[in-house]
């Protein structure tokens, strides 16, 4: 299993992109003046907020939106990032949508990197490619499509399905790398609900019969005359995992599990399986050291929509 912890996404990061933050797509950049309850606003923290209590607002700090989110008085709400940042906010359900047939964007991260992932796309490709210097030094692309068809009949017939998630973790780590990520689907505008930019750790060796089971949040209800209401919401899944990990290792992975417990990362359990790589964080863990041989570490890791 591989552990990715992402690196910020800053200004100084994300150099270039065919997205772009404007006033038809996000929302109109925040100015000094009066405000209505409903109107929404674009900060140059690339997010979007709404009004929700009627004001004047002055050129001052005290009266910029994110400064005004909580308390009785709280005169703004968050409603998401802008769509040109939405895939780095750590939150599934807010993606970036393109506008044409090619989502892009590039990246250079101060930091050495090995892996790319994608979680939440809705596309047919994506392609990353690194360059240095002007010179290509890594490009691959991975097609989504999933062919699991039982006849030829479904293979001319069968709507198709695509994978939601895509990883790379084999890019040569240059410090000054520009890294370019590429999401394609011709005819439809690509989709994508998180991107996670960083170093992989590898953690141990997934053994056979991992779970997964779904929390859903849908809602049924049923009056007094027997009537039954099916609200529809998201379900999450929720995957363990049981590992071999060396003895040697046990420190470092204890390690990486508290810091893991702070914040989401993606988890690459197996390319056999896309069931088992999701973007989420440590629901619980318990490390048993069994003997000389090596120890065992039970995961369970929960998705994060």
């Amino acid at each position: 299993m591989k552990l990715i912890a992402p690196i910020a996404i800053t200004d100084s990061v994300l150099v270039a992109s065919t997205l772009s933050e404007s006033d038809s797509v996000d929302a109109p950049l925040w100015s000094p003046g009066a405000k209505t309850k409903g109107q929404r606003v674009r900060r140059p923290d690339h997010r979007v907020y709404e009004c929700v209590a009627p004001h004047t607002a002055a050129d001052v700090a005290a009266d910029y939106p994110e400064n005004n989110l909580a308390g009785t008085s709280a005169k703004w709400i968050l409603v998401r990032p802008t769509n040109l940042y939405a895939a780095f906010d750590s939150v599934m359900s807010t993606a970036s949508v393109g506008d044409g047939e090619v989502l892009s964007w590039t990246l250079t991260p101060v930091v050495r990197v090995d892996s790319v992932v994608l979680f939440g796309v809705r596309a047919a490709s994506v392609r990353v490619r690194v360059t240095v210097g002007g010179v290509v030094k890594y490009d691959k692309t991975q097609g989504l499509r999933l062919r699991n068809c039982r006849s030829w009949s479904e293979w001319f017939t069968k709507p198709r399905s695509f994978r939601r998630d895509v990883s790379f973790t084999d890019l040569p780590m240059y410090r000054n790398a520009v890294i370019e990520i590429i999401v394609s689907w011709q005819g439809r505008q690509p989709e994508v609900g998180e991107v996670q930019l960083g170093r992989f750790d590898y953690l141990g060796q997934v053994q056979w019969e991992p779970s997964v089971r779904t929390v859903d949040y849908s809602k049924v209800e049923t009056d007094v005359w027997g009537n039954t209401r099916f609200t529809p919401r998201r379900a999450v899944r929720v995957v363990e995992f049981d590992l071999f990990i060396a003895n040697e290792s046990v420190d470092e992975v204890l390690r990486l599990l508290t810091l893991a417990k702070s914040a989401p990362r993606a988890w690459l359990g197996t390319p056999l399986f896309g069931l088992l790589n999701l973007f989420g964080f440590v629901q619980d863990f318990q490390i048993v050291i069994r003997g000389p041989e090596g120890s065992f570490l039970n995961l369970q890791i929960q998705e994060l929509t």
